[in-house]
């Protein structure tokens, strides 16, 4: 049996990511779906609702992925320098429209939002993760250094999708290279 609210938030995450949250509107997403307007609304009574689902379920990929490839590495350069490599084929995939978080924010930019706020929450689960790999070496000085190489990646992220810069992730890897390495 075919899982009408699984269906329905793939095909939102799709849409959305290729034509924004606004730009995509409820008739698309049900007409892509093959599913009804009452179905959608059984699920998601408001279009909010089903954002902040597609946002819930990327954040959960985004990180389980991310995490995943990163603590195959051995050691703690090996995995900072995998949270590049890891962005870096991601940026390379055909289906790379940015970041679903940075261009909800963007869309819904009262801080005081739900949909702004599940972002920030993305965004700051990221960071956790990161200054989690560099507590044992850099102590009170990690959740800074993680809170830098996080705008690294933002950045990064913004460079490979508005410039279309393939190298963004690995020229952002020399920057956090210094930045890891440096006495502190």
């Amino acid at each position: 049996m075919v899982d009408k609210r699984e269906v329905l938030v793939q095909t939102a995450m799709k849409l959305f990511a290729q034509g924004g949250y606004t730009g995509v509107g409820i008739d698309r997403i049900i007409a892509e779906a093959g599913i009804a307007k009452m179905t959608l609304y059984k699920y998601f009574p408001s279009k909010q609702d089903l954002i902040m689902e597609v946002l819930t379920q990327r954040d959960v990929f985004f990180r389980t992925s991310l995490m995943s490839y990163v603590d195959q590495q051995e050691g703690q350069a090996q995995k900072i320098l995998a949270l590049f490599t890891w962005h870096d084929q991601w940026f390379k995939r055909k289906d790379f429209n940015g970041c679903m978080f940075i261009n909800a924010a963007a869309e819904f930019h009262e801080r005081k939002n739900p949909i702004h706020q599940i972002s920030a929450l993305h965004k700051n689960l990221i960071i956790d993760y990161i200054e989690s790999l560099l507590r044992e070496t850099h102590g009170a000085q990690a959740h800074k250094l993680a809170t830098q190489i996080n705008m690294l990646l933002d950045g990064a992220i913004d460079a490979a999708h508005l410039t279309g810069n393939p190298d963004a992730a690995m020229q952002a890897w020399e920057v956090a290279q210094y930045l890891v390495e440096r006495p502190h």
